[in-house]
């Protein structure tokens, strides 16, 4: 019998040797061009084979266009942090320096903060300007009030006022002369006495003494209210309070405000009787109607105090008339003094327009603010307040309780000075002074407060905030030129992703209050004013996230037209070769290492290789060089001080690595050698081999073998996967079993339909398969169930297949076979150990020095296949040709081709006999059965 479907060749062609040479790239140390990494220490870091990634970057840095965001693809330890972060300060260089931020207090509306932009630099001479004008105005007023012509305009006004007091003082003095009262002045106090009584003991002098008081002391009130008389925004007034004296005289003071209560003490002599005593708080304006006619004493009392209310009236009234007035006259001269501190402010700064006018408008708000409260800053006003804030007297209280009025009274007009103050700063929350190019910012912690900013209440009132408690995220640190981030730092916080893209969307980003919701705030939530934004974002994350975002957010990936893809690995040339050595070069310096010499950087270089399992390419994952680096220079300082780095000492680094990691392929190579695992390393066997497989636990990768069985018999339900039956089997080894079977039905086509029941198994496998890399070893199990020649044990098999036969290749090649040689070296290397691989892996072969060392020995071999022919060819010994014939082969051996017609041909009788004498409902069940189960197998 012949497979009339595959070409025929003149004779079957075996699986290649391959020669130690080809098992791994080795890389000569002299041709590298330098001795040690010492003489590359000032060679740049460039984008090491990753040409492609580096075009996009440098393409979307320099786009100004909205939307055209950087998203990183790559693996961890690619560099890809590094490289875009040198990216960004290198175009961040070409560009100016972005502006500064600031917020002022809006005196219009507090709960929202007005933003200014000024050039860098400018926020912070702004800000100790405005500093300079509050501190400088009270001393340059205090300065204009001393000037001759302003003291005698306030002299003047003190004159009027004054006069007032004198008028309504003779007018008082007047009526007690009509009633028989005496009043006169005495240490501040008005002394009210009866004239009869008086009359003898009256001196010549008094009246004198009496008219002396009625005049106005230039000296006195300047003593009193010091050179800028302060009564702002106040009501002078006096409380009368008359105490009782042997004389019978009543005591006036008329130093305290007026809002105290008046209590008169007044001892007359009535005619007829015993002096009567009363006492009111205030006489009333109308005597009830009801009341018994008083007595004479009880009525002058009343009528005296009714003069002395009117007299405090009058009091009040010019006292008013006179504080209204100098309030004009300091702000007459407090303005042009504001107008010329706001413009020496604002000289030589050069904000846009929008905010020039935004800044006018916020010194003509603070400058209406500080005139309307002039009393907190006019020099010697604050005490002369705290007199007009007490609610009680001396003469009420004790000395001591009005003294800790007085006090408190003062210290909350030094709180409302301070707080006035304050609202008068600015905000800088951003500040770029001394910087010469845009800003790079990387956030690795993006959360709603680092990205986007905050308001921090103050920590004495967690309910009250205002502009200066508004703090600045990454974000607005960023305006104006670039922002990094992780993806990964992300992922979990919702809000923080919804904010990003409502920033990215918008273009701009108004700060929120966190706290306005976790209580009543005093002065309501901030909303700050809306700030445009224009920053380029540069996303690093993985690709299975790109294409995620792509598939299911397609307005947040629209807004990253830049991919930036770093390669997993790249194409290897003596230029990458040297960049890698400079890299190196680098990383010694910066961690203080000793410097490799040029066999170091070779061996380096080849585990590069290693790592991309490929002797064309080398990995991108750059970070796994730097930590061999690393181990490799701690050998070389336990070995020798000061010498450099050696090809002997990145050798016992990987080695020590290994050892470290390795503790699980130990276990289970002990549990081989010991025979608990069952594998033959010697002769032949029908339906069983030994396949190769590499398991990966994160930090370390090996091979290890696996016996393959098969088993065939007449039936019709084909080929058994029962890995997959069992559910130990993914996707891609299932895939590969249904491929062997579709090329198996092909190859014996001419005898179809088929009847055969087959079962492959991988044997003492309990935690899975995955991947098609068996199914050539599946295949040739089967063909050897089917012909009944035996496999070679001592050669294990790896390698995927395709529906016409073609090997096709793996990964993991270099732990495979390296697990296979270590257990073949354990049991005795004879000569006729081996592994048959794809011949399409040739060139990712970088196996360990031990593996090149036995096969150049002869020891150990390794033979490649292209078609599955070459492979079964192998291992069934039946190889006609030497090994380096490059006729294709397509046809399998003819004894296994012929073996195996003629089982299946058994088979196919033995279905037939069997149909026969089965009962024909019988037969239709079991159809029904088969069918049934392929369905679900389906």
């Amino acid at each position: 019998m012949s497979d009339s479907r595959i070409p025929a060749s003149p004779t079957p062609v075996c699986a290649e040797l391959l020669h130690a040479r080809q098992l791994r790239l080795s890389i000569d140390p002299a041709s590298l061009g330098f001795a040690s990494t010492a003489e590359l220490v000032n060679e740049p870091f460039s984008w090491i084979g990753q040409q492609r990634a580096q075009a996009a970057a440098e393409f979307g840095l320099a786009l100004d266009q909205p939307d055209y965001h950087l998203f990183v693809l790559g693996e961890e330890g690619s560099g890809r942090t590094s490289l875009l972060r040198q990216a960004m300060q290198a175009e961040a260089a070409r560009r100016p320096a972005a502006p500064d931020i600031a917020f002022v207090h809006n005196f219009a509306v507090p709960e929202r903060p007005l933003a200014v932009r000024l050039p860098a630099g400018q926020g912070r001479v702004l800000k100790k300007r405005i500093e300079g004008l509050i501190d400088k105005l009270p001393e340059q007023l205090d300065k204009a009030v001393n000037e001759a012509q302003h003291r005698r305009q306030i002299e003047q006004l003190y004159n009027q006022a004054r006069l007032a007091e004198e008028a309504g003082f003779a007018s008082l003095r007047d009526w007690a002369s009509n009633v028989g009262l005496r009043i006169r002045r005495e240490e501040g106090q008005l002394v009210v006495e009866s004239a009869a009584e008086n009359a003898d003991s009256a001196s010549p002098a008094e009246p004198g003494a009496e008219d002396s008081n009625e005049n106005f002391d230039e000296n006195e009130v300047l003593a009193q209210y010091g050179q800028a008389p302060a009564a702002i925004h106040t009501e002078a007034s006096i409380t009368e309070a008359i105490g009782t004296e042997p004389s019978g005289a009543a005591a006036i003071s008329a130093a305290a405000p007026a809002e105290s209560a008046v209590v008169v003490q007044l001892n007359v002599p009535v005619a007829g009787g015993a002096p009567q005593t009363a006492a009111s708080a205030e006489a009333p304006a109308n005597p009830p109607a009801s009341a018994e006619p008083a007595s004479p004493a009880i009525d002058l009392e009343y009528q005296l105090r009714l003069q002395l209310a009117q007299f405090r009236g009058q009091l009040r009234q010019a006292h008013s008339a006179r504080d209204a007035a100098l309030h004009l006259f300091y702000q007459s001269l407090a303005t042009p003094l504001w107008q010329a501190g706001a413009a020496q402010a604002l000289d030589g700064l050069s904000p846009a327009p929008e905010h020039a006018a935004t800044l006018q408008r916020w010194l003509s708000q603070m400058q209406a603010e500080w005139l309307k409260n002039m009393a907190l800053w006019v020099p010697g006003s604050i005490a002369q307040d705290a007199d007009a804030l007490l609610d009680t007297t001396d003469s009420i209280e004790g000395e001591g309780e009005s003294q800790d009025a007085r006090d408190d009274a003062r210290a909350r007009l030094e709180a409302r000075r301070q707080a006035l103050r304050s609202l008068s700063q600015l905000n800088l929350v951003v500040d770029h002074h001394g910087e010469t190019r845009a800003p790079v910012i990387t956030e690795d912690q993006p959360s709603l407060r680092n990205l986007f900013g905050t308001i921090d209440p103050p920590e004495d009132d967690e309910h009250r905030s205002d502009f200066s408690c508004i703090r600045a995220g990454s974000v607005l640190r960023a305006d104006g030129g670039f922002l990094l981030l992780h993806l990964r730092d992300m992922v979990g916080d919702e809000a923080c992703w919804q904010a990003l893209r409502r920033v990215l969307r918008t273009r701009q980003l108004r700060i929120d209050d966190v706290h306005a919701a976790q209580g009543p705030s005093n002065s309501g939530a901030m909303q700050p004013e809306l700030l445009p934004l224009h920053f380029k974002l540069v996303l690093v994350g993985s690709e299975e996230s790109y294409y995620q975002m792509q598939e299911h957010d397609p307005d947040m990936a629209r807004r990253f037209r830049v991919k930036v893809d770093f390669a997993e690995h790249f194409k290897a040339t003596a230029a990458t070769y040297r960049a890698t050595a400079a890299l190196m070069a680098q990383r010694c310096a910066l961690y203080q290492l000793p410097h490799c010499d040029a066999s170091a950087v070779a061996r380096l270089l080849e585990q590069s290789h290693r790592e991309a399992d490929d002797q064309q390419r080398q990995s991108g994952q750059l970070n796994q060089l730097e930590a061999l680096l690393i181990e490799s220079a701690q050998r070389a300082r336990q070995s020798g001080t000061g010498r450099l780095v050696q090809a002997a000492d990145v050798e016992a680094a990987l080695a020590a690595r290994r050892m470290r990691h390795n503790a699980m392929e130990e276990a289970l190579h002990d549990a081989i050698a010991e025979g608990e695992h069952v594998i033959s390393f010697a002769g032949s066997a029908v339906g069983q081999l030994n396949g190769l497989s590499q398991i990966d636990t994160g930090d370390h990768r090996f091979g290890l073998p696996a016996r393959i069985t098969a088993r065939t018999y007449a039936g019709q339900e084909g080929v058994l996967n029962i890995e997959r039956e069992v559910a130990l089997s993914g996707p891609i080894h299932d895939k590969g079993v249904l491929i062997l079977q579709s090329y198996l039905t092909a190859l014996f086509g001419h005898l179809a339909p088929l009847a055969l029941n087959a079962s492959v198994v991988f044997e003492q496998e309990y935690s899975g398969v995955e991947g098609d890399s068996a199914s050539c070893a599946e295949l040739y199990a089967l063909l050897s169930s089917l012909s009944g020649l035996p496999l070679l044990q001592n050669i294990a098999v790896t390698g995927a297949l395709n529906q016409h036969g073609e090997v096709l290749p793996v990964g993991g090649l270099n732990e495979k076979i390296e697990g296979w040689f270590d257990l073949c070296a354990q049991q005795g290397l004879d000569g006729s150990h081996g592994v048959l691989i794809p011949a399409r892996n040739q060139r990712h072969l970088m196996l360990a020095q031990r593996v090149v060392d036995a096969v150049q020995a002869g020891r150990f071999h390794v033979h490649t296949a292209e078609h599955v022919s070459q492979g079964i060819a192998l291992m069934m010994g039946q190889c006609d040709v030497p090994a380096d014939t490059h006729v294709a082969p397509r046809r399998l051996p003819a004894a296994v081709m012929q073996g195996a017609e003629a089982t299946l041909l058994q088979y196919r009788l033995a279905c037939q006999k069997a149909e026969v004498t089965r009962p024909r409902a019988q037969r239709a069940r079991q159809r029904q059965m088969r069918n049934l189960a392929q369905q679900n197998r389906s």
